[in-house]
């Protein structure tokens, strides 16, 4: 399920939904505002919060389901037009994911083990 950076924000809710099996993507890393444009009644968490989201679900033992991303979908995103660019996870998320308490282990299944078995048609 794509999109849970603005989707389930009780951690209650959460839990039952990872409980079904999907794998739980936060690929909203970098868009930092206060509204979903689309529905100004969702209130946008930052990257802290979401680093904290994704410690949450790895302390209750959901890391081979996490899967994260930054949505780079338009120019002003890339570095060379102001945005986060590419390097963004890399460079400032995972810092803050070891400062959180996931393990550098526990980073690497997030950021290669997990998207490869997702992404592996058999």
């Amino acid at each position: 399920m794509s999109h849970l950076d603005r989707t389930i924000f009780d951690e209650g809710e959460l839990l039952e939904f990872a409980k079904m099996g999907s794998f739980l993507e936060y690929d909203l890393f970098g868009t930092e505002m206060l509204n979903y444009p689309y529905n100004t009644d969702v209130d946008m968490p930052s990257d802290s919060q979401r680093v904290k989201t994704l410690s949450f679900l790895v302390k209750e033992g959901y890391e081979d389901k996490i899967l994260v991303a930054h949505d780079i979908h338009t120019k002003h995103r890339l570095t060379k037009f102001g945005g986060h660019g590419y390097s963004h996870i890399l460079k400032n998320i995972v810092p803050k994911m070891l400062l959180r308490g996931i393990s550098q282990r526990q980073v690497d299944k997030i950021l290669i083990d997990n998207p490869k078995r997702w992404l592996t048609f058999k």
